[in-house]
């Protein structure tokens, strides 16, 4: 049974930096393929860089529009993340985060987004902006179950990309192994 819900009340924003242990993790960030290690290292406050966990989405809010959003998966490393992006996860019992994180990234989830964007020049949407969208979501357990089956899927895609890399690769040098076939 779909419940609807105001987003404030079952997500949790992660506001606090890591602190003086910051060195111990890799600086992650969000793309529109989901999370990624970051361009540039820390800037010249580190501590304030905020913990980014399995079980934690995250986001630029000044990019959230064009879809960079990531989501740390229970495989994935913890790391830290810019104290200016959005990081949050879903309230135990009430919001799957892996379910929401690709919720969000579904049409449904940008139609919110747009909804809720604003800014003068570039669109953003900070966590106060989320929090305030007021969404239909299934009950919590059917959540887990498709999150369980969303976690099988990556599993497969992430096999698959892996082949069809080798395979890509293999057609890239195969101009070359033709050049050199000739000149036997």
């Amino acid at each position: 049974m779909n419940t609807r819900v105001l987003l404030g009340d079952v997500l949790t924003e992660v506001k606090n930096g890591i602190g003086k242990d910051w060195s111990k993790y890799p600086v992650l960030g969000a793309t529109r393929e989901g999370l990624a290690p970051a361009k540039e290292p820390p800037g010249k406050h580190p501590e304030r860089y905020k913990p980014v966990f399995p079980g934690t989405i995250f986001y630029n809010p000044m990019r959230i529009m064009i879809g960079s959003v990531a989501f740390v998966d229970d495989d994935a490393e913890s790391g830290i993340t810019s104290p200016d992006y959005v990081v949050f996860r879903g309230v135990e019992g009430k919001v799957d985060s892996r379910w929401f994180y690709f919720w969000l990234r579904s049409p449904l989830g940008h139609q919110c987004i747009a909804s809720l964007a604003r800014g003068a020049v570039r669109e953003r949407m900070l966590f106060n902006r989320l929090a305030e969208a007021e969404v239909e979501l299934p009950d919590f357990q059917t959540q887990q179950r498709a999150s369980l089956v969303l976690a099988q899927a990556q599993c497969q895609i992430k096999k698959l990309r892996a082949a069809i890399s080798v395979q890509l690769n293999d057609l890239s040098v195969l101009p070359h192994r033709i050049v050199a076939k000739s000149l036997e």
